[in-house]
């Protein structure tokens, strides 16, 4: 029978994943003051007077750095360790939550194999998408940002430029992936008591 706190772990992990795949995809984790300019970890928004689909002019444009997705046309090499950071992390949490729903269908004999795994590989997926959220900032003191949010800029100091909201969602999904190996490890905590009852 499956427990409450595993459903609340499904939620979570589940959210979770989507929160990082979500923010690892948009624009918007550095933001220019005049709102139309945005840097993300591997795409960006610039602006200027572009043609649409429909032939209407648009005042923001958003693509991949270099035109197309390749790691090496990312312009900071803190931001190309974050794309794969946080990529790999996002990966892991996904893998993680398709293998614990899995587990719910195995014997008890393969549930106990898998469960050490579990605890390991959701603790490192908080551990890297950690270290990327620690890494990005890092890219603040690359010519590129330099000219976008102005020669104060630095490391952990966005210059004139500002934390977007993607970067913020980003943060708040990791601080929400720590409940996940604890949860993962609770999630029998009450089948275990049932098991052993304590008799006075």
């Amino acid at each position: 029978m499956i427990s409450f706190v595993s459903y609340i772990w499904i939620l979570i992990t589940a959210l979770v994943a989507a929160t990082c795949a979500f923010s690892l995809l948009q624009p918007f984790w550095i933001i220019h003051p005049d709102g139309i300019h945005s840097f993300g970890v591997y795409v960006y928004c610039k602006g200027g007077d572009f043609g649409d689909v429909n032939g209407q002019l648009t005042k923001q444009m958003c693509s991949f750095y270099g035109g197309h997705l390749s790691v090496v046309n990312i312009p900071s090499g803190a931001w190309q360790a974050t794309f794969l950071l946080f990529s790999t992390g996002c990966a892991i949490l996904l893998a993680s939550l398709v293998m614990g729903m899995a587990t719910m269908f195995l014997t008890i004999r393969w549930l106990q194999k898998l469960s050490n795994t579990m605890t390991y590989l959701q603790t490192s997926a908080v551990l890297i998408l950690t270290s990327a959220l620690l890494t990005y900032p890092l890219g603040m003191n690359s010519p590129f940002f330099h000219y976008y949010c102005g020669p104060r800029a630095e490391v952990y100091n966005a210059g004139q430029c500002s934390m977007g909201w993607s970067y913020m969602l980003a943060m708040m999904g990791t601080a929400l992936s720590i409940f996940c190996p604890i949860l993962w490890n609770l999630r029998d905590f009450k089948s275990e008591q049932d098991d052993y009852p304590f008799n006075l």
